[in-house]
């Protein structure tokens, strides 16, 4: 047996869906045999399919999952792999539930939302920036460093909901709900605010024009191929690195503030069974879109919908919507090995 390399690739389109089909498939055929048979498939394919259907419940999720996407997909195309998005997303919170809830400046009218993403920002750049500078002057992996710094950033939230930022009535384990004049604006009909959407519209055009018309943008795309090319030129490899990780960083930051002032109000403690995982399924939405902004429209849909299906699996009396999880984790998984088949097929060799 052996692996050789494709005279011609297979076509860039073909590796998401099989990802999408095959990875929903084994999860199907996983929650089967798991459950004895008292999980029927169809019911589940039905569920995802409700989703779809159901743009005006997606939206929130799918403009979140947008932003996410747009700032790991600017990193990924460089080949820098941030694993880091819970991180940065939770460190956007603090600095937003910080502004909310004691910087006695919540209430002051126009101005306080700016603020508050402002310092949601600061917040998630402070963090992103450590593993910035690890990867860009001392050479450490960033894989390893920002995944951990995943569950340092899940420890520190959760000692200040524990400790200084506990409510003080009740004593539940969570902060006091933040004051309504920050609150994100509901858009009548939907689970989305108009302030998200018009952060998502702002991530993706900053995304469009970084790309395509900055200097940054042909760094990131030489990096992504061919980094030695940089260093011929004269380029600085480890400052370009460490700005590809604050524009991601940022870009994930804005969806923390969106989260907390959009949806939750409050921190829960302990985080990791109150997350929504949106930073590592923003990896799935990057890797699905083959790190092509035109395409992270329709992978962002697709998996909003296996979210949303999550709920309809609920409902419907299915099963949990760790289903959902499973999916996610499965779609990854094949994906990742197929990756593999776009440049490359397996050959069986017999020897004579």
């Amino acid at each position: 047996m052996a692996i050789v390399k494709r005279k011609k690739p297979l076509p860039k389109w073909l590796i998401p869906l099989l990802s999408l089909i095959s990875g929903i498939l084994t999860s199907l055929l996983i929650l089967y045999v798991v459950s004895h048979g008292s999980i029927n498939p169809l019911d589940v394919l039905i569920a995802i399919g409700n989703s779809i259907t159901q743009p005006n419940l997606l939206l929130k999720n799918y403009a979140m999952l947008l932003v996410i996407g747009c700032g790991l997909l600017i990193s990924f195309k460089a080949a820098i792999w941030n694993i880091g998005g819970e991180g940065q997303f939770y460190f956007a919170v603090i600095g937003a539930a910080w502004f909310a809830l004691y910087s006695g400046l919540a209430e002051i009218p126009i101005i306080n939302k700016f603020l508050m993403i402002a310092l949601g920002l600061t917040t998630a750049l402070i963090w992103i920036l450590i593993a910035a500078l690890i990867r860009g002057y001392i050479g450490l992996d960033e894989v390893p460093v920002t995944l951990l710094m995943n569950y340092i950033a899940y420890n520190i939230v959760d000692y200040l909901v524990n400790n200084h930022w506990r409510e003080q009535v009740y004593r539940y384990t969570r902060t006091p709900t933040i004051p309504v004049e920050t609150w994100f604006t509901n858009i009548p009909f939907t689970n989305a605010t108009l302030e998200l959407l018009l952060i998502t519209l702002v991530t993706i055009l900053l995304t469009w024009i970084i790309l395509n018309y900055t200097y940054i943008g042909l760094f990131i795309r030489t990096m992504g191929s061919n980094p030695n090319v940089l260093k011929t030129i004269g380029v600085d490899v480890s400052k370009t690195i460490i700005y590809v990780l604050i524009i991601s960083g940022l870009l994930i930051g804005l969806a923390g503030v969106s989260y907390l002032a959009g949806d939750t109000h409050l921190i829960s403690s302990p985080v990791i069974a109150h997350t929504p995982y949106y930073g590592y399924t923003g990896i799935l939405v990057a890797w699905l879109s083959l790190l092509e902004l035109k395409y992270l429209f329709v992978t962002t849909y697709i998996v909003s919908a296996l979210i949303n299906a999550g709920i309809n699996i609920q409902i419907v009396g299915v099963g949990g919507a760790s289903i959902v999880n499973l999916m996610i984790g499965s779609i990854l998984l094949t994906y990742t090995i197929l990756f593999v088949f776009h440049e490359y097929s397996v050959k069986i060799i017999i020897k004579k």
